[in-house]
């Protein structure tokens, strides 16, 4: 008992000296609730549509601390099937949260069939966040 209490007392000391030092990120955007912790980082999750023309994206969580920039962004790749030309990579959406704002992000974006991008950018930040895409079978 005596070694897995001090083996539990190594891992938590491990985990908030690195989390002083470094800051923490884990987590799969659309898979798992992502933990930042006091952590600058750029997150970049890519969702490609081919049969709907619409994508319903929804961000949640609280900024506990520092800022949080959620982007989306559309870009319409060339078709050859139907001959349609590209289009460059364009902002749908932009806020800043920032310490104490809760993000509360449920919209559909309707911009075509296309990659939509949803980027977030952490600058010094904490918190837990939450993300919904649709399914593969759904897209």
């Amino acid at each position: 008992m005596r070694d897995t209490l001090l083996f539990i007392f190594f891992v938590v000391a491990v985990f908030v000296g690195v989390g002083e030092w470094r800051g923490w990120y884990v987590g799969v955007p659309g898979s798992t609730p992502v933990f930042v912790y006091q952590k600058d980082h750029r997150a970049v999750t890519e969702v490609r549509t081919v049969t709907r023309s619409d994508m319903p994206i929804s961000v949640s969580g609280r900024v506990r601390r520092g800022t949080v920039t959620l982007t989306i962004t559309y870009e319409r790749p060339v078709s050859f099937q139907s001959g349609g030309g590209a289009l460059p990579e364009r902002d749908v959406f932009e806020q800043v949260y920032r310490a104490g704002q809760t993000i509360a992000f449920d919209e559909v974006v309707a911009e075509g069939r296309g990659i939509y991008r949803v980027k977030m950018t952490y600058v010094d930040a904490s918190g837990t966040f939450r993300f919904r895409f649709p399914r593969a079978s759904e897209l």
